[in-house]
Protein backbone atom coordinates (compact mmCIF):
# COMPACT_ATOMS: atom_id res chain seq x y z
CA UNK A 1 0.00 0.00 0.00
CA UNK A 2 2.46 2.47 0.83
CA UNK A 3 4.59 1.41 -2.12
CA UNK A 4 1.20 2.24 -4.27
CA UNK A 5 0.73 5.50 -2.71
CA UNK A 6 4.17 6.74 -3.15
CA UNK A 7 3.56 6.03 -6.73
CA UNK A 8 0.60 7.97 -6.56
CA UNK A 9 2.34 11.08 -5.19
CA UNK A 10 4.73 10.88 -7.59
CA UNK A 11 2.43 10.57 -10.82
CA UNK A 12 0.39 13.60 -9.36
CA UNK A 13 3.68 15.84 -8.73
CA UNK A 14 4.52 15.01 -12.16
CA UNK A 15 1.26 15.85 -13.59
CA UNK A 16 1.51 19.19 -11.32
CA UNK A 17 4.76 20.27 -13.14
CA UNK A 18 3.56 19.27 -16.98
CA UNK A 19 0.90 22.12 -15.96
CA UNK A 20 3.32 24.87 -15.00
CA UNK A 21 5.60 23.68 -17.91
CA UNK A 22 2.74 24.50 -20.40
CA UNK A 23 0.68 27.42 -21.47
CA UNK A 24 -3.32 27.99 -21.10
CA UNK A 25 -5.27 27.32 -18.25
CA UNK A 26 -3.12 26.81 -14.79
CA UNK A 27 -0.17 26.85 -17.15
CA UNK A 28 2.61 29.72 -17.08
CA UNK A 29 0.14 31.90 -15.97
CA UNK A 30 -0.57 29.91 -13.16
CA UNK A 31 2.97 30.51 -12.29
CA UNK A 32 3.92 33.74 -12.55
CA UNK A 33 4.44 36.50 -10.14
CA UNK A 34 3.59 39.77 -10.38
CA UNK A 35 6.07 42.56 -10.73
CA UNK A 36 5.00 46.89 -10.14
CA UNK A 37 6.34 49.76 -11.15
CA UNK A 38 3.95 52.05 -9.60
CA UNK A 39 6.27 55.68 -11.15
CA UNK A 40 5.25 54.24 -14.45
CA UNK A 41 2.05 52.99 -13.40
CA UNK A 42 2.16 49.14 -14.59
CA UNK A 43 2.37 45.36 -13.43
CA UNK A 44 3.20 42.41 -15.19
CA UNK A 45 3.49 38.71 -14.74
CA UNK A 46 6.90 37.02 -15.40
CA UNK A 47 7.87 33.68 -14.28
CA UNK A 48 9.14 33.71 -10.71
CA UNK A 49 12.60 31.77 -11.24
CA UNK A 50 13.46 34.95 -13.37
CA UNK A 51 15.60 37.92 -11.96
CA UNK A 52 15.24 42.11 -12.69
CA UNK A 53 17.68 42.98 -14.82
CA UNK A 54 18.37 46.75 -13.18
CA UNK A 55 21.14 47.97 -15.90
CA UNK A 56 17.49 48.12 -18.59
CA UNK A 57 16.80 51.96 -18.53
CA UNK A 58 14.26 51.99 -21.12
CA UNK A 59 11.06 50.12 -18.79
CA UNK A 60 11.87 46.58 -17.03
CA UNK A 61 13.71 44.00 -17.37
CA UNK A 62 13.73 40.05 -16.41
CA UNK A 63 16.20 37.54 -17.18
CA UNK A 64 15.99 33.66 -16.85
CA UNK A 65 19.36 31.84 -18.07
CA UNK A 66 18.92 32.17 -22.10
CA UNK A 67 15.42 33.95 -21.86
CA UNK A 68 14.12 37.55 -21.01
CA UNK A 69 11.67 39.73 -21.70
CA UNK A 70 11.53 43.26 -21.84
CA UNK A 71 8.29 45.92 -20.97
CA UNK A 72 8.41 48.92 -22.38
CA UNK A 73 5.31 51.47 -22.26
CA UNK A 74 5.42 54.59 -24.91
CA UNK A 75 3.24 56.69 -26.88
CA UNK A 76 1.77 55.98 -30.12
CA UNK A 77 3.32 59.03 -32.53
CA UNK A 78 0.45 60.89 -33.96
CA UNK A 79 -1.77 59.51 -36.72
CA UNK A 80 0.07 55.83 -36.55
CA UNK A 81 -1.73 52.88 -35.48
CA UNK A 82 -1.15 49.91 -33.63
CA UNK A 83 -0.46 47.96 -36.87
CA UNK A 84 1.47 51.00 -38.62
CA UNK A 85 3.86 51.15 -35.70
CA UNK A 86 4.49 47.32 -35.60
CA UNK A 87 5.36 47.33 -38.89
CA UNK A 88 7.67 50.12 -38.56
CA UNK A 89 9.02 48.89 -35.44
CA UNK A 90 10.02 45.21 -37.68
CA UNK A 91 12.99 47.42 -38.86
CA UNK A 92 14.15 48.69 -35.99
CA UNK A 93 13.68 45.17 -34.43
CA UNK A 94 15.53 43.13 -37.04
CA UNK A 95 18.92 45.94 -36.55
CA UNK A 96 19.09 45.26 -33.23
CA UNK A 97 18.75 40.69 -33.67
CA UNK A 98 21.77 39.08 -35.97
CA UNK A 99 19.82 36.56 -38.06
CA UNK A 100 16.53 38.21 -38.04
CA UNK A 101 13.85 36.76 -39.75
CA UNK A 102 10.21 37.89 -39.33
CA UNK A 103 8.16 34.96 -38.95
CA UNK A 104 4.85 36.84 -39.23
CA UNK A 105 3.12 40.25 -38.14
CA UNK A 106 -0.07 39.17 -37.21
CA UNK A 107 -3.39 40.66 -35.13
CA UNK A 108 -3.06 38.91 -31.37
CA UNK A 109 -6.33 36.35 -30.93
CA UNK A 110 -6.11 37.38 -27.11
CA UNK A 111 -5.66 40.72 -26.45
CA UNK A 112 -7.69 43.20 -28.30
CA UNK A 113 -6.39 45.77 -30.75
CA UNK A 114 -2.65 44.25 -30.17
CA UNK A 115 -0.57 43.12 -33.25
CA UNK A 116 2.31 40.34 -32.31
CA UNK A 117 5.69 40.04 -34.20
CA UNK A 118 7.10 36.34 -34.88
CA UNK A 119 10.78 36.19 -35.30
CA UNK A 120 13.61 34.10 -35.48
CA UNK A 121 17.38 35.46 -34.29
CA UNK A 122 20.61 34.49 -33.46
CA UNK A 123 21.52 33.99 -30.01
CA UNK A 124 24.50 32.85 -27.53
CA UNK A 125 23.89 30.97 -24.46
CA UNK A 126 25.12 33.43 -21.57
CA UNK A 127 24.43 29.50 -19.39
CA UNK A 128 26.92 27.40 -21.93
CA UNK A 129 28.30 29.77 -24.21
CA UNK A 130 27.14 27.99 -27.16
CA UNK A 131 25.31 29.11 -30.31
CA UNK A 132 21.23 28.80 -30.78
CA UNK A 133 18.66 29.67 -33.00
CA UNK A 134 16.05 32.04 -30.67
CA UNK A 135 11.89 32.33 -31.25
CA UNK A 136 10.81 35.75 -30.08
CA UNK A 137 7.67 37.90 -30.10
CA UNK A 138 6.96 41.11 -29.82
CA UNK A 139 3.39 42.13 -28.08
CA UNK A 140 2.36 46.02 -29.47
CA UNK A 141 -0.73 46.27 -26.93
CA UNK A 142 -3.10 49.31 -27.31
CA UNK A 143 -3.42 51.26 -24.03
CA UNK A 144 -5.64 54.55 -22.98
CA UNK A 145 -4.32 58.07 -23.81
CA UNK A 146 -2.89 57.00 -27.84
CA UNK A 147 -0.13 55.15 -25.92
CA UNK A 148 1.17 51.00 -25.64
CA UNK A 149 2.62 48.39 -24.06
CA UNK A 150 5.85 46.55 -25.71
CA UNK A 151 6.39 43.25 -24.23
CA UNK A 152 9.29 41.83 -26.15
CA UNK A 153 9.67 37.71 -25.07
CA UNK A 154 13.17 36.09 -26.22
CA UNK A 155 14.18 32.67 -25.97
CA UNK A 156 15.52 29.54 -27.80
CA UNK A 157 13.31 28.35 -30.17
CA UNK A 158 13.80 24.58 -28.18
CA UNK A 159 11.52 25.58 -25.95
CA UNK A 160 9.26 28.05 -27.31
CA UNK A 161 5.79 28.07 -25.85
CA UNK A 162 3.68 30.39 -27.75
CA UNK A 163 0.72 30.18 -24.98
CA UNK A 164 3.16 30.61 -22.04
CA UNK A 165 4.30 33.62 -24.20
CA UNK A 166 1.21 34.81 -24.61
CA UNK A 167 -0.01 34.14 -20.59
CA UNK A 168 3.02 36.68 -19.42
CA UNK A 169 1.30 39.58 -22.35
CA UNK A 170 -1.93 38.99 -20.86
CA UNK A 171 -0.89 39.82 -17.54
CA UNK A 172 0.15 43.57 -18.71
CA UNK A 173 -1.93 46.03 -16.29
CA UNK A 174 -1.57 49.43 -16.67
CA UNK A 175 -2.73 52.10 -14.41
CA UNK A 176 -1.82 55.65 -15.73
Amino acid sequence: MRKFLGIAVLLAVSGMSFLFAEGGEGGVEAALVTYTDAKAGFSIGHPGTWSQDTSFGAGVKFVGGDDSMTVVIANLPEGVDIKGFATKDAATVASDYKGFKQLGLNASKDIKGAFILGFAADGKSTVTGKAYRAHNEVYYIPLKGNRLGIVTVTGPENHYDMEGVRDIALTLVVKK
